[in-house]
């Protein structure tokens, strides 16, 4: 650590990013002191975050980081301020310039760019760069919004804008497919407290085309099927979803509640006025029985398991009364041939037959 320049405390929010905390904390490694608020994850990142981090800090699960920021500035101990968010990482030109300022300040705010990897890609020419963020500030010169997307409130003039070309920056890890864009979209415009895209009318088709043209504006390279256009169209997707979720809230539609409204009268409509098939039941309401209890269940299942013995034992029973009339009946029919006239006639050369094996 250089001893001439002042103290920094870094702080990263994290929910569920094994995968990349690791790179966003190790890109802090020159700050005096560096603390992890994590939001009850549930995979490896507080683990992780353990190996990396001063203080790992757990607090209860939320949707979006901003209203955890104020929370985490105050565990800071010192002057001065780097945060990133845990799908974030500074370049290693970001860490060198921060030193340099902490040693000679020239502001109070530093806004850096910064570089979004959109569907696993970084390109120049999307729309999206070179946005600047605000990641470096001295204490007091910042205030933390708590609405979605507002942002952050500057409390001093002296900021400094850092230029794209320099190589300082901090790489956005953001979205690796459009899947995991459509779910972060949803998620936040759910948020009721949020900064919500601005709309003139209820034009929702000319809105449509505002946003995609809006967005398709600022990219440099427009061609129909290429990356810029498609990320453009991302982004203006976000803008159509908060502004549905809006027009939802001004005519206060609640499809819940309407679902149950045209249940109750499905109901109505097939226990009251349809007509009963051939031995259906016609009442609207059937009775509601009660559960049985276990006891009622354990009972039932010995009568059935006495019935099905009763039944075996039936079957046993019957099946060796036919097997002893078989036999009797064989029997029967043997006493009756050996009493025949053929079968004593047929002794005699029985009885010479024997005597001749006898003599030989």
């Amino acid at each position: 650590m250089n001893a001439s320049r002042e103290k920094v405390s870094a702080f990263v929010i994290s929910f569920n990013r094994a995968a990349v905390i690791g790179t966003c904390l190790r890109a802090l490694r020159f700050a005096d002191e560096v603390i992890v608020v994590d939001k009850s994850s549930t995979d490896e990142t507080p683990a992780i975050a353990a190996l990396h981090a001063d203080r790992v800090i757990t607090v209860p699960s939320s949707p979006t980081v901003e209203d955890t920021r104020t929370f985490a500035l105050a565990q800071c101990a010192h002057e001065w301020i780097v945060f990133v968010d845990d799908d974030e990482c500074l370049s290693p030109e970001a860490a060198q310039f921060i030193q340099a300022e902490l040693a000679a300040p020239r502001a109070e705010i530093y806004s850096l760019p910064r570089r979004d990897y959109i569907l696993g890609t970084h390109d120049e020419r999307a729309y999206y760069w070179p946005e600047h963020h605000v990641r470096f500030f001295r204490r007091g010169a910042v205030e933390f919004s708590a609405t979605v997307h507002a942002g952050i409130v500057p409390r001093s003039d002296r900021v400094l804008v850092v230029a794209a070309e320099t190589g300082v920056c901090v790489h956005h890890l953001s979205h690796q497919d459009v899947a995991q864009w459509i779910e972060k979209a949803n998620r936040y415009t759910s948020c009721i407290d949020r900064a919500r895209v601005a709309h003139a009318g209820d034009d929702l088709i000319g809105f449509a085309h505002a946003r995609i043209d809006h967005w398709i504006g600022r990219t440099r390279d427009a061609t129909p099927g290429g990356y810029p256009a498609a990320v453009a169209l991302l982004r203006a997707t976000y803008d159509l979803i908060d502004r549905l979720k809006v027009w939802e809230e001004e005519r206060g539609l609640d499809g819940a509640a309407l679902f149950r409204q045209v249940c109750a009268e499905l109901d109505a409509a097939e226990g009251g006025t349809a007509p009963a098939r051939a031995g259906e039941r016609t009442t609207a309401t059937p009775p509601v029985e009660a559960a049985p209890s276990a006891e009622a269940i354990l009972r039932a299942s010995l009568r059935d398991l006495r019935a099905r013995y009763d039944a075996a034992e039936t079957a046993h029973d019957a099946a060796e009364s036919q097997h002893a009339q078989e036999l009797a009946d064989a029997r029967a029919a043997l006493r009756a041939i050996e009493n025949s006239t053929f079968w004593r006639a047929m002794a005699w050369p029985r009885r010479v037959a024997g005597r001749l094996r006898a003599q030989r």
